[in-house]
């Protein structure tokens, strides 16, 4: 599938370093009123306008070939977590070694650390104080960029620990720039007696939808298809980047076949392009950003002509 990314700028209506919509008139090509049809015009592409040109066009799709068009609204990423929960007293000095297994990679990665709960002194620790130990040891290890730099030790008696997302800053100071990672968390020993720790998974990752750090990797990812930015040597410079880290983003797909076909392939080659609209999310629910009302007022009406039902983002 080919795919070609839009993305507006937060401040941004309509054509003023914001998303465009055209279709093909007689004249050429004149911008997509809302209420126009297929009956107004067979053919409408999608425009970047970067305030200054138009720097990204996406192609002509006709709109008896559109298959699809759906949206979504900004969801929030969400981190992997596992839990260490302690129950009872320890009886002796022990060290608790926990073990956590990266599931999401090519190969699985390991990292364990060690903590040393009670002391010859004093070697009963409750439950609600070896939390506080756990999250020490944990912080105070060398961890993998692929786990949080910290762990949650404020409920009592349980440690939550997260995997990296993307966006976030790791221990080593680098920012993660993948999906949100997946691992396990395995209670590898323990030999303090009386105290047990029991491992499970509390939350599953989700990339979320609309992320900012999400969409420049997909901007960066498809900047071959867009800008033509394949040959390193002809082309050393790499293109600016449109998309904000900081700006969250509503999403609208448009999937149209090249060619009018009722297959999505033709002889094992893809025949199918996306234009893919990424525009900054409203702040209130229900309440859509002024771009994407502006998207909505005249892709609504376009799709609805081919049979589509509205998007309300």
């Amino acid at each position: 599938m080919a795919r070609h990314l839009m993305i507006g700028a937060a401040a941004a209506t309509g054509a003023d370093g914001g998303i465009s919509i055209e279709k093909l008139s007689a004249d050429g090509p004149v911008e997509l009123v809302p209420g126009n049809g297929i009956g107004d015009s067979d053919q409408i592409r999608v425009i970047r306008d970067n305030g200054t040109d138009r720097d990204v066009v996406s192609p002509w799709i006709k709109g008896r070939n559109i298959i699809s068009y759906t949206g979504k609204s900004y969801e929030a990423p969400v981190a992997a977590q596992a839990t260490d929960t302690i129950s009872g007293t320890s009886a002796a000095k022990g060290n608790l070694i926990l073990k956590f297994v990266r599931t999401d990679g090519p190969a699985p990665e390991f990292f364990s650390f060690n903590t040393t709960i009670g002391t010859t002194a004093d070697p009963t620790i409750t439950a609600a104080n070896t939390d506080a130990l756990i999250k020490t040891a944990y912080e105070d290890a060398t961890l993998p960029d692929w786990l949080n730099k910290e762990c949650d030790a404020t409920a009592g008696s349980t440690v939550v620990f997260s995997g990296a997302k993307r966006g976030d800053t790791a221990q080593s100071g680098n920012t993660w720039e993948y999906g949100p990672v997946n691992f396990e968390l395995i209670v590898e020993s323990y030999d303090g007696g009386t105290q047990t720790h029991t491992a499970s998974k509390t939350t599953e990752p989700d990339p979320g939808s609309g992320d900012g750090f999400l969409v420049e990797q997909m901007e960066k990812d498809l900047q071959g298809v867009a800008l033509g930015y394949y040959n390193r040597v002809q082309l050393p410079k790499a293109p600016t980047v449109e998309a904000a880290t900081g700006t969250i983003y509503d999403m609208y797909s448009i999937v149209a076949t090249k060619d009018g076909s009722t297959t999505s392939a033709i002889n094992g080659v893809d025949n199918l392009i996306e234009i893919i609209i990424a525009s900054p999310a409203h702040a209130t629910a229900g309440v859509p950003h002024a771009q994407g009302a502006v998207i909505e007022d005249k892709l609504n009406p376009y799709l609805a002509s081919a049979g589509f039902n509205p998007v309300n983002l």
